[in-house]
């Protein structure tokens, strides 16, 4: 930039009298001229000048204002003043430049009298006339002791000032007129005109008009375009000699000398021409522009490199790259600013143009890795030994930097890494995560072809994610890391680095595939042994194989590995799917299965479990080497079953229990060695214990009963110790066959409670009260009650729960041996229903689901049934039977019983026997006395409070209370009812309390006695009726039906 000058002239002295003052008042502020070729006015806000005094103007200077200081007084002589004023007048002669004669006087102005104001006239208008009339306001007179006197002084200089800009803009306008109209005349001289039109440019700088200094750098820069034949004759070469570019810096080189002289070079003038753009770009703070031009000079110069050596294209274009991202970093914007984002994309981008720089410098001075640059193929590049180049004669490189960097290997990574992750950083604030990615993979290259693994592994794991789907950048970062992760022995790390790999094969070639393949099992044999989730294989379609000899499954194995793989097993987890077979959990494997690309048929099979039932195939483990690959087949939102029989060969145990005991029927379709079975109640609770009785020949050790050589059906009752749980059993077995261990599962639903519950009270001192109580959720029928070896005829029906069969017998003494034998329906049930599905499977030919489908149908009938309609009508009478998703055999044979309508043998189940000895209880007796004026009660061994209700008829309705349950004004309630008996007089009346179980609530059942003595007493059994209405102490436990009430007739 042209730098703007006052000139002073002091000969007499005066400007260290003035020179603060007058600094002070600099830069001249707020100017409006009429300058450039347009004429229009144009403000100035402000314009930057220095003072020079005696001195002449620097040579690339321009002189705004020539100013020369006059000291006059009127004490001096005439000749003297004669002699000053001749001075003055020849200085201003000699002026091409604006001038002005400053007239200093010491004294102040006199307030009043004439003659000082003539003198003061008298001195300032001789001057001015011998100047001349029409240069009379380039003389003013100053007292610098006076502010106004100041001011009226700058006044003249900023009009003088202006009025030479003016003019020398219009000169140099018209020069430029003259020049350009003559472009197309044979020895014009685009040198020339570059120099006077940046004049003009320089002074539209100096003014701080911006915009138009740079529109006429950009027309000089259109005219160089438009002309590019006679370019050749307008520098002497191309002369690219200088790598160390510093583009704001215009004063590197003499450059206007040389384009004075005609002698710059086409390079150092495309530079100087683009700096200057760039440092008025810089000005108006229009820095994406500025970034624009610096790449259009980058690419536009180095295209015309034709002649230069590559070495020097390389290290220029560093450098200039360098040097714009310097100028950018010198920015300071707001965070904010649009212009932020914009300046890191540019920075990021010159930095990579670096870094690719610095890929050419080190290649040829043998600072890089011959096999660098081939990303394509970083496996090869770390399996071959690599030797370094050798030291070429390099050129001389003028940047310091780089001619550091390029002396030694250490140097020369510092400035990469440096670059890259100066771009990483930009391209990151920019929001390009991609481009930072690559920058950080050209690190991390460096540091393979150093075989610097760790840092290699410390850059690459950051960007590569740590899950989901890998693109193609990615792969290529994940091949980098898992040749770092080998190198170092990382074998766990690189083996889950190679599945994502080849699960992202479509981006590798054939042979990448294959090597990455081969890896994955050398490296499944050295990892230790360890379990992995992988997507590797996929589940396909799984389907049961009912036809084998054994419990087989067939499951599809989509192998995304692009080559054949040896397993060594394969196996399937199944877990129980519905309540047959519940917590139940089996495996199934094949083993030495290789695995083709695409999908491969396994057939898993065991002959070691049996467990018939539906299955959920949880999970497929995959063996290769000391590795498990683990594949989930079902999860919360998508599950896949399979239903099993039980294995062909599997021994068939069924259970039965009986009075405090369990009776275990074995039926074996192979000879066994020996067998070990263990039975969980509901609770999980072991049936067996060491307490239990067993036969001659069998055993029981720790929960187990031991079971010896079983040839042939067995059964055999195990006195139990205590009452397991009833409910759904578990029934685990181990037995050896050929001396191969095998297992079973099973589950089935044992009622282990007594059905039937008998209870003794003695009536009399012979006689004794027997009842026969059903406490089974199903019916059962009492065959034979015998009393002491005498025999009571049965009962007719089937008792449901709750309901007793009561009988009156003579017996002596406080102990009874009572012994009742009955039947179940259930029992009658289950044998219709395995008849029902046997002859259903035998008709469909599907005799090897028999055992399945009896127990799906039988729990179905158990939670459906009707028992009280089944017992009326002696069928079956339940809900239909559901088709279950159990494949398309089963549907078949389940739609074949859809209508369970089968006519079953009401005594076709087995009969049970149930023996015990009773203590005989006396019967709680409670009699009643009616009168005309009172209630009286009395109790004997019950807790039970007795109303007495007056009806019609002379009948009475006696109710029990419990006592329990008695609330606040009961009492007032008896003496009421009492009151509405006044007319029937005085009787007594005699209950017994038989002690009754309604639901798991004890209540009393009522027996009249009429009449007689005790030896001789005649008892009447009255059903119990309980009240279903709500009473008042009902309300206060509504889960105890206390109230039972019984009509007695006198």
């Amino acid at each position: 930039m042209e730098r703007l000058w006052f000139s002073i002239t002091d000969e007499f002295g005066l400007w260290s009298q003035i020179s603060f003052e007058f600094e002070a008042r600099l830069p001249l502020r707020n100017l409006i001229w009429k300058g450039g070729i347009t004429q229009t006015a144009q403000f100035v806000s402000q314009l930057n000048a220095h003072v020079v005094v005696n001195e002449p103007v620097p040579e690339d200077a321009t002189s705004l204002l020539h100013i020369y200081l006059v000291a006059l007084n009127d004490s001096e002589s005439d000749t003297r003043k004669a002699e000053v004023r001749a001075r003055a007048k020849a200085w201003s002669i000699r002026q091409k430049s604006p001038w002005l004669i400053v007239l200093v006087t010491n004294s102040e102005p006199p307030t009043q009298g004439p003659k000082f104001l003539n003198m003061r006239t008298t001195l300032l208008d001789r001057l001015r006339s011998d100047i001349g009339r029409k240069d009379s306001d380039h003389v003013v007179h100053l007292q610098h002791k006076q502010v106004e006197s100041w001011n009226a002084l700058f006044l003249a200089i900023r009009d003088q000032t202006v009025q030479g800009l003016e003019a020398r803009t219009s000169v140099l306008g018209d020069e430029i007129r003259r020049m350009d109209a003559n472009r197309m005349l044979p020895g014009w001289n685009y040198c020339k005109f570059f120099v006077t039109k940046e004049r003009l440019a320089d002074l539209y700088a100096a003014l701080e008009l911006w915009d138009a200094a740079l529109a006429q750098y950009d027309e000089l820069e259109a005219v160089y375009e438009q002309l590019p034949q006679a370019q050749s004759a307008w520098f002497t070469e191309f002369g690219a000699s200088d790598d160390f570019t510093d583009l704001l810096n215009v004063h590197k080189k003499p450059y206007r000398q040389q384009l004075a002289r005609n002698t710059i070079t086409q390079f150092d003038f495309c530079v100087y021409l683009c700096g200057q753009q760039l440092r008025l770009l810089v000005e108006m703070k229009r820095y994406a522009e500025v970034v624009q031009r610096a790449q259009r000079l980058i690419d536009g110069l180095g295209a015309k490199m034709h002649n230069v050596s590559p070495m020097f294209r390389a290290a220029w274009t560093y450098s200039t790259c360098m040097n714009v991202v310097e100028i950018c970093e010198g920015v300071q914007l707001a965070q904010d600013d649009a212009t932020v984002r914009v300046l890191a994309v540019a920075k990021a981008e010159f930095l990579a143009s670096a870094r690719r720089q610095l890929d050419v410098l080190g290649t040829m001075c043998g600072r890089l890795p011959a096999g660098y640059l081939k990303r394509s193929n970083t496996r090869e590049l770390t399996q071959d030994s690599e030797s370094k180049a050798s030291e070429p004669n390099l050129e001389p490189i003028s940047n310091p930097v780089l001619a550091e960097a390029l002396a030694s290997d250490a140097r020369f990574d510092q400035v990469y890494v440096r670059t890259c992750e100066q771009a990483t950083q930009y391209y990151l604030d920019s929001g390009r995560k991609r481009f930072a990615q690559v920058m950080q993979g050209d690190i991390a290259q460096l540091h393979i072809c150093r075989e610097r693994w760790a840092n290699a592994i410390r850059v690459l794991r950051p960007l590569i994610p740590e899950t989901g789907d890998l693109n193609v950048m990615d792969v290529h970062l994940a091949e980098q890391q898992a040749v770092c992760e080998r190198r170092l022995g990382h074998t766990t790390t690189c083996l889950l680095l190679v599945q994502r790999l080849i699960s992202s094969a479509r981006f590798l070639d054939s042979s990448a595939q294959s090597s990455y393949a081969n890896m994955l099992e050398e490296l499944a044999h050295e990892v230790p042994v360890s379990q992995y989730s992988t997507v590797l294989f996929r589940v396909g379609d799984i389907a049961v194989d009912y036809d084998s000899t054994s419990i087989a499954v067939n499951i599809h194995v989509q192998s995304d590995v692009p080559a054949a793989l040896d397993v060594q097993r394969v196996e399937a987890v199944l877990v129980a799917g519905d309540n047959d077979a519940q917590q139940l959990e089996i495996v199934i494997d094949a083993h030495n299965v290789t695995l083709e690309p695409g999908s491969t048929r396994v057939a898993l099979t065991t002959d070691s479990v049996s467990c018939a039932g539906r299955f959920e195939v949880q999970s497929v483990h995959i063996f290769v080497g000391n590795v498990e690959f683990r594949i989930p087949v079902s999860n919360a939102n998508y599950r896949r079953f399979v239903r099993l029989n039980a294995h062909p060969a599997a021994p068939i145990i069924e259970l039965r229990a009986c009075a405090n005991s369990l009776v275990v029927n074995i039926q074996p379709l192979v000879p066994i060695d020996s067998m070990r079975l263990w039975v969980h109640d509901a609770q999980s609770q072991s049936v067996f214990d060491d307490q239990c009785m067993v036969p001659e020949g069998y055993r029981v050790e720790d929960g187990a009963l031991v079971v010896e050589a079983v040839e042939s059906s067995a059964s055999v009752e195990i006195g139990l110790a205590r009452n397991p749980a009833s409910g759904s059993i578990t029934v685990y077995a181990e037995y050896t066959v050929d001396g191969d261990l095998r297992m079973l599962l099973d589950t089935d639903d044992i009622e282990f409670a007594m059905p039937v519950v008998l209870t003794a009270r003695k009536l009399s001192t012979h006689t004794l009260l027997v009842r026969a109580q059903c406490s089974a959720l199903a019916p059962v029928r009492v065959l034979e009650l015998c009393v002491c070896d005498v025999s009571i005829e049965p009962v007719a029906r089937f008792l449901q729960y709750g309901e007793s069969a009561t009988t009156v017998c003579e017996a002596e003494g406080d102990k009874a041996a009572i012994s009742v034998r009955f039947t179940m329906l259930m029992d009658a049930v289950r044998m219709c229903v395995y008849e029902l599905v046997a002859k259903a499977a035998s008709a469909l030919k599907l005799d090897a689901h028999t055992r399945y489908v009896q127990r799906v149908v039988l729990a179905h009938v158990r939670r459906t049934i009707d028992a009280q309609a089944t017992v009326c009508e002696s069928r079956l009478v339940c809900e239909p039977v559901p088709t279950l998703m159990c494949g398309r055999d089963v549907s078949r044979l389940l739609s074949a019983l859809l209508v369970v309508g089968a006519h079953i043998n009401l005594d076709s189940g087995p009969v049970h026997t149930h023996h015990t000895t009773l203590s005989v209880q006396s019967l709680p007796i409670v009699r009643v006395t009616v009168s005309a004026s009172q209630l009286c009660t009395v109790y004997e061994e019950t807790p039970f409070v007795v109303r007495v209700q007056a009806l019609c008829g002379k009948r009475l309705r006696v109710s029990l209370v419990s006592s329990q349950c008695m609330v606040a004004g009961a009492a007032t309630q008896q003496v009421t009812i009492a009151q509405d008996a006044e007319s029937m007089g005085s009787c007594e009346l005699r209950f017994g309390l038989v002690p009754l179980v309604v639901g798991f609530v004890p209540v009393p059942e009522i027996i009249c006695h009429e009449g007689g003595l005790d030896d001789q007493c005649e008892w009447t059994r009255v059903p119990t009726q309980v009240t279903s209405s709500p009473s008042l102490c009902v309300v206060q436990n509504k889960s105890v039906p206390v109230v039972c009430s019984v009509s007695v007739v006198r």
